[in-house]
């Protein structure tokens, strides 16, 4: 069973953000050493002022030489927010400081305030993605291209570096309701999906993947990777007491963008409350035991092939981070 880690890019604003680079680069080490598989980013602008967050594309290149051995992959990148002739020619690059173990993971954005900032209307998101990737597919296909699309034109150009293999690099497209899983089978190689769906939400978006898969005559061999919250504490108690403030600011804070349907409500025993409900069946929060029992469970119920896990949240003490990532390498290894 492959395991990776998400890394976490944003921090707190009254942090130190030099130890927070630290911290994070300290976490991917002991992950690497511990023997996770992978290393996911994910993507988000205009963070600030109260959060601020390391841009991905300068982290990446930097990872790639951390990574020996591991895959590197993006979960996400907001596609229609981006060039993706620049996109085809970065994502070459860190395939070949990967040795080929790039995975390029692309989806739609959801945050108003991204879209406005870039003069994107969020309304032509779904065509500038499909595009994108047409785009991408077509650079990374051919030596010279001719391409005369709605959002992006050019005449007889060629990639100054083209992948590993000499013509693709896997493509994972997100996605959160029917129609964007749908789409994900059609013009993806495999569903990236986010960290806070449900159990029940996870079988039935793969059921929906699988079944456009065969609609679209598309290969069934597809990667099923599960995302999960995941921390590993020595006891139940003390891993629960370490990441229900931290989890619960971030998901509250993620209400606020419009992205999920956790409302912190003021504080105090309801809330509490609230989120307990909201994180059952979405989070892998415990000893080593339940961890286990929990990431099994996943992959028996979702026939899932890997997981993408993050780890680190603010206010969770970095040698508890550091040390519950010891913990899950153990767990991988048995599975």
């Amino acid at each position: 069973m492959k395991v990776g880690m998400f890394v976490t890019l944003e921090w707190e604003a009254a942090t130190d953000q030099g130890l927070h680079l630290r911290d994070t680069l300290e976490q991917i080490r002991v992950a690497r050493d511990a023997g996770f598989s992978a290393l996911w980013l994910p993507q988000h602008f205009l963070a600030g002022p109260k959060i601020r967050q390391f841009a991905s594309a300068p982290m990446l290149g930097l990872l790639a030489g951390l990574a020996e051995g591991m895959t590197l992959g993006t979960a996400v990148l907001l596609l229609p927010m981006l060039n993706p002739v620049l996109l085809a020619e970065e994502a070459t690059t860190l395939d070949h400081l990967t040795g080929g173990r790039f995975i390029l993971g692309v989806g739609l954005g959801y945050r108003d305030h991204e879209f406005q900032a870039f003069g994107v209307d969020r309304k032509t998101r779904v065509p500038r993605l499909r595009e994108s990737i047409d785009v991408i597919r077509q650079l990374w296909a051919n030596d010279r291209v001719s391409f005369q699309g709605k959002f992006t034109n050019f005449e007889n150009v060629g990639l100054s570096l083209r992948p590993v293999n000499g013509s693709s690099i896997p493509i994972w497209v997100g996605g959160a309701v029917d129609d964007a899983v749908r789409r994900a089978a059609e013009i993806g190689d495999a569903w990236s999906n986010a960290g806070a769906m449900s159990l029940d939400e996870l079988k039935r978006f793969f059921a929906v993947f699988h079944q456009a898969r065969i609609d679209f005559e598309k290969p069934l061999d597809y990667p099923r990777q599960v995302a999960r919250e995941c921390f590993c504490g020595p006891d139940m108690k003390a891993a629960i007491a370490l990441t229900r403030g931290p989890l619960l600011e971030k998901y509250a804070r993620y209400a606020g963008y419009g992205w999920s349907n956790f409302e912190k409500d003021g504080g105090g025993s309801d809330a509490d409350d609230a989120f307990d409900a909201f994180a059952r069946d979405r989070f892998i929060i415990g000893d080593e035991a339940f961890v286990r029992d929990e990431l099994q469970r996943y992959h028996d119920e979702l026939q899932a092939t890997e997981f993408r896990l993050r780890v680190s949240w603010a206010g969770v003490p970095q040698a508890d981070t550091v040390a519950s990532i010891r913990r899950i390498g153990r767990i991988a290894a048995t599975l």
